[in-house]
């Protein structure tokens, strides 16, 4: 597609039935003119393979250097107006991402930098708001007061505005840590959209235990930077 209208970037590793999962729900459920943008790992044959069988554009990173290296490598291949990162073991809901632009666009919302998607973590603090669907329960969480998007859409110009992602950052402080840089930095405002949602299936497997040993470390930098 030469004019996509939203870039949907997905890092990946070594997950192809989960990937082809979320890939699957995009397919059935995006209607906005969109391009996938799949960031494997080298080597990783099978995520090149399921990426390729959604006719997704594939970008290589030469090794496993984390979350955020991997989004970032994603974003500066982006060509959509409109850019929403996901996890390979997240599932898009029908209408998210419609509702999404709908929300960013809609008259009112001009300084609506980034909009935070709902999604069903299992967590019990620095919750900022929260919906139920069919009795699981949705939500978006806070930073010190501030939502921030663990799964957001914005402006692919915004991210070029804020230099992406942050880079010292492994995985967990990249998120809120760019959502702090929309407000403090571009001045403008992180909220959720109540009709955009994502299913989160968070695995317990090695690589989710071995990702989440970096944690502390994450929210350290993230403390530390922003003086919370």
């Amino acid at each position: 597609m030469n004019d996509p209208l939203v870039s949907i970037i997905i890092p990946t590793y070594d997950r192809p039935e989960l990937l082809a999962q979320c890939l699957r729900s995009i397919e059935e459920t995006v209607t906005p003119p969109h391009e996938i943008v799949g960031v494997y790992v080298a080597g990783d044959d099978q995520s090149r393979l399921t990426l390729d069988n959604f006719r997704a554009r594939s970008i290589e990173q030469p090794d496993r250097s984390g979350f955020v290296k991997a989004v970032n490598l994603g974003l500066r291949a982006a060509r959509g107006e409109y850019v929403l990162t996901i996890n390979d073991d997240c599932v898009l809901l029908p209408h998210s991402l419609a509702n999404a632009v709908r929300f960013l666009l809609a008259p009112g919302h001009e300084r609506v930098g980034q909009v935070a998607f709902f999604h069903n973590s299992p967590v019990s603090r620095n919750i900022y708001t929260q919906i139920q669907l069919d009795d699981v329960w949705f939500y978006v969480c806070h930073v010190r007061g501030l939502c921030y998007a663990n799964f957001g859409l914005a402006r692919r110009e915004l991210y070029e505005q804020l230099d992406y992602y942050d880079e010292r950052f492994f995985m967990y402080g990249a998120d809120p840590d760019f959502s702090l840089k929309v407000w403090h930095e571009a001045k403008l405002t992180v909220v959720p959209c109540p009709g955009a949602l994502i299913r989160h299936l968070e695995l317990n497997d090695d690589r989710a235990i071995e990702e989440r040993a970096r944690q502390d470390e994450d929210n350290h930098k993230l403390f530390e930077k922003w003086d919370l």
